[in-house]
C-alpha cells in the first residue's frame, strides 16, 4: 500500500469505507515502483493507477477486473488567474481536453488480456 497521505492511499480507504470493509495492509512503501516489485516478488496484491503501468509491467502483472474498481480520480489543471500562459503549457491544456478522455481506463485497459 502507498504511504499514509498519498492520493492513491487515500481513495483506497475511501472505497473501502463505503463498503464497510477493513484494509488488511502488510506493507506500506512510497513509490510505486517498489509496490510493482513487490507484487511480481510474491508479496501480494496492490491498487496502482492504471497510468503507473508500462509495457513491461503489463507483461509481468495482472489487472484484475474487480468490481467498484477503476476507482475514479478527478483532475485539475490550474494556473496564476491573469497569467499569459505559455504556448507550450497552451497546448498541454489543450492537449488534455482533447484527448483526455481516451486516456480514461475504460478506454486504454485491454480487456481481452485479462
Amino acid at each position: 500500500m502507498r504511504e499514509r497521505g498519498s492520493g492513491t492511499r487515500i481513495s483506497v480507504e475511501d472505497k473501502f469505507a463505503e463498503h464497510n470493509l477493513d484494509l488488511n495492509i502488510r506493507m506500506e512503501l512510497g513509490n510505486n515502483e517498489s509496490i510493482k516489485q513487490g507484487v511480481t516478488g510474491g508479496l501480494g496484491i496492490a491498487v496502482l493507477s492504471l497510468h503507473t503501468l508500462t509495457s513491461g509491467d503489463r507483461a509481468e502483472l495482472t489487472v484484475l477486473d474487480v468490481e467498484g474498481f477503476p476507482i475514479s480520480w478527478q483532475w485539475y489543471v490550474g494556473h496564476p488567474r491573469g497569467k499569459r500562459l505559455s504556448l507550450i503549457a497552451k497546448t498541454f491544456i489543450d492537449f488534455m481536453y482533447e484527448e483526455g478522455p481516451s486516456l480514461l481506463p475504460s478506454n486504454i485497459i485491454d480487456t481481452a488480456s485479462r
